[in-house]
């Protein structure tokens, strides 16, 4: 049979947090996916469900809705142009339409390591080269301009940023981000910066690095701040031109990002969800101290404190000897005491020797599979 197949494919398989999740059945304890277990906020949907008969739901414009793409622009907290903002298909849409718009054969792209792990598959889907740039446990994580300038070549174009971080749970300050825009600025390497994250947060407020660096662009969606996965709604905020050139490249993609989501975003950003979306960070702050407490009670687990998300990496590498590497205890803990985690590798190389487990669970099932794990390591 005659093979059919681009070469862009090849090797390219779903991520590690897929496969992992694809191996469990319904009776295990997931502390895995990145998704809030919150339902979407009762007054968005009951928006929707008042509203939804007047609204034309056919396509928007490419851009998305001008109500929506103003509000962005009015939110984000620096000054852009509502035609800087395009509506995606949710954050990851926005990640890979920027990186196929931005990328050409032989650039690299610096990706943070650990980090999300579509981004250096993106990367080589575009043609480009993914380059590493590591994040250091002994330094909680936190970006350092020092490490990225070490990897900074003539052919650098882009880098990517997650604050707060996938899966590390660590916020970059305003002296971290100041310093890393003066390098990008020498440098002349556009920073994206993926946000989706930015409102999950349980002590400073997270910063912005588009308020420092002349080239930017910011991902961000309703995804995560809102738990509205499921609707798919996302944006990127990117230069005029650049802006313009990804809108082509979306409208070819996708025509547009659904307007029903487009509608329930116009509700959420107006300001009209947030006393839900305050309840549900304060659940979380419970459920972050909850997960850390039952760590400590039936693990000898290290880990740091996470800042924002809702993730926590543990160490396991004075554990891991009688497994061999993270995915295989993660794969051994999933199979004799069916709790999902995902393992540090899944993340970058700097992620082996760790877990990363999710508190967004039921507080039932962070203790129970808390429980689980102590026994497992014990």
């Amino acid at each position: 049979m005659r093979h059919f197949f681009s070469e862009r494919m090849s090797g390219l398989d779903k991520t590690l947090i897929r496969r992992i999740h694809d191996l469990a059945d319904s009776s295990s304890i997931n502390l895995g996916l990145g998704e809030l277990r919150f339902p979407t906020p009762k007054s968005i949907m009951e928006h929707v469900r008042e509203k939804s008969s007047e609204w034309n739901l056919g396509y928007t414009s490419n851009e998305g809705l001008a109500e929506l793409r103003g509000l962005v622009a009015k939110n984000c907290g620096y000054a852009v142009s509502p035609d800087q903002v395009c509506i995606t298909v949710g954050a990851e849409e926005a990640l890979f339409g920027l990186l196929m718009v931005l990328v050409n054969p032989g650039d690299e792209i610096l990706v943070p390591d650990p980090g999300y792990p579509a981004y250096p598959s993106i990367v080589k889907m575009a043609g480009g080269t993914p380059r590493a740039y590591s994040l250091y446990p002994e330094d909680n994580f936190a970006l350092r301009s020092e490490e990225v300038k070490k990897n900074v070549t003539a052919k650098t174009k882009v880098i990517i940023i997650n604050s707060p971080n996938n899966p590390t749970g660590a916020v970059y300050s305003r002296e971290e981000l100041r310093s890393l825009a003066r390098l990008l600025d020498e440098k002349g390497v556009l920073v994206i910066s993926d946000e989706v994250y930015r409102d999950i947060y349980y002590e400073d407020e997270p910063d912005s690095i588009a308020r420092y660096v002349q080239s930017f662009v910011v991902i961000n969606s309703v995804s995560k701040s809102f738990s509205m996965t499921g609707w798919r709604l996302g944006w990127c905020i990117a230069p005029p031109e650049l802006a313009k050139l990804f809108a082509s490249f979306h409208q070819l993609a996708v025509t547009c990002a659904p307007s029903i989501s487009q509608h329930a975003a116009v509700f959420a950003l107006k300001g009209l969800a947030e006393a839900e979306k305050r309840q549900n960070l304060e659940e979380l702050r419970r459920r972050r101290e909850l997960a850390l407490r039952c760590l400590e009670r039936y693990t000898d687990l290290r880990c740091l404190k996470p800042a924002g998300a809702f993730y926590i990496f543990v160490d396991i590498s004075r554990k891991i000897s009688r497994y061999g590497n993270s995915l295989e205890a993660a794969l051994n803990l999933l199979s004799k005491e069916k709790v999902v985690v995902i393992p540090g590798t899944a993340f970058g190389q700097r992620g082996e020797g760790y877990l990363r487990l999710s508190f967004a669970a039921s507080a039932e099932h962070i203790d129970e599979g808390l429980r689980r794990i102590g026994r497992f390591f014990g």
